[in-house]
């Protein structure tokens, strides 16, 4: 019998290409895992969508389930550079998700799967509330939420979690991820990221790096099981380097955006990625001399 692994995503119209690409990787390295894939949504007009989703069934022959959830609940919530409201999606799983639903893999859309999760599949909870990689990294944000007084010792990417449903519901998790989100909203510079690790700080368990290769310079001697395009340096865009970039354009070719095209691209850019490409070569920083162009 193959392990069975319900698996969710957040997305809006933004992320729907990159999503593809996703969700396609997944389920190509995953053929002996049986998936329950959420699809959770504020895409109002899904004729997109909605392809998509019967391409992947026909395709793939997978249960996917989209539930759609107004935005405008967020109203006040805070968010910049490239993110949406969805991010706060996470914050309400409990409530939105089938209360049959015990465990789940949460997917960014901006990552590509390389190989099995069969390990996650089959990964049994005690008493931790979730897995996730340690972001050893960023340490000021362990500084930052000390200050608010949150006693965290290390603070996870929530870009790949591995959740415990039944001690989620069981502790009631959504209101005070609100409560949380209420208080110190003017505080947050992760948004519903730092919402989980300051409810989480002491209920949580490191998951193996290879599940979520982020801040990633340079390819690794072992390809991650999931790399993670984490911070402002996206696969999609022409003016930005990624070790595994290569992937992301691999994955994409095998869905209905196939076509697709760099929408950044110009020779502005062109000459612009050449300039710091030679910058770098004599470790440079680059300079801002291109707007005239």
């Amino acid at each position: 019998m193959k392990p069975f692994l319900n698996v969710i995503f957040t997305i809006d119209q933004k992320f729907l290409q990159h999503f593809s690409a996703a969700i396609v990787s997944l389920l190509e390295n995953n053929r002996d895992i049986d998936f329950n894939v959420f699809i959770i949504h504020d895409i109002e007009k899904t004729e997109t969508l909605d392809n998509l989703v019967q391409f992947i069934k026909s395709k793939y022959n997978v249960r996917l389930n989209l539930i759609f959830l107004d935005n405008s609940i967020f109203e006040n919530y805070r968010v910049s550079l490239h993110y949406s409201k969805a991010v706060y999606f996470r914050l309400l799983f409990t409530e939105i998700l089938p209360k049959t639903i015990d465990k789940a893999l949460f997917l960014d859309s901006d990552l590509i799967v390389t190989g099995s999760v069969k390990e996650l599949a089959e990964y049994q909870f005690k008493d931790e509330y979730l897995l996730a990689v340690d972001d050893a990294e960023v340490t000021s944000h362990v500084e930052r939420l000390n200050k608010l007084g949150f006693p965290i010792k290390r603070y996870f990417n929530a870009g790949v979690l591995l959740i415990n449903f039944k001690a989620w519901r069981a502790d009631g998790v959504a209101g005070e991820f609100i409560g949380l989100a209420n208080q110190y909203m003017d505080k947050l510079e992760w948004w519903d990221q730092d919402i989980l690790n300051m409810y989480f700080y002491n209920g949580w368990q490191p998951m193996n790096p290879k599940y979520n290769a982020i801040h990633l310079r340079k390819k690794l001697p072992q390809l991650p099981v999931v790399v993670h395009y984490a911070g402002p340096s996206k696969p999609w865009l022409y003016i930005h380097e990624h070790p595994y970039k290569n992937l992301y354009w691999e994955y994409l070719k095998l869905t209905p955006f196939k076509n697709t095209k760099y929408q950044d691209y110009s020779f502005k850019e062109f000459i612009r990625k050449g300039y710091i490409k030679i910058l770098n070569l004599f470790h440079l920083r680059p300079q801002a001399v291109f707007k005239d162009i």
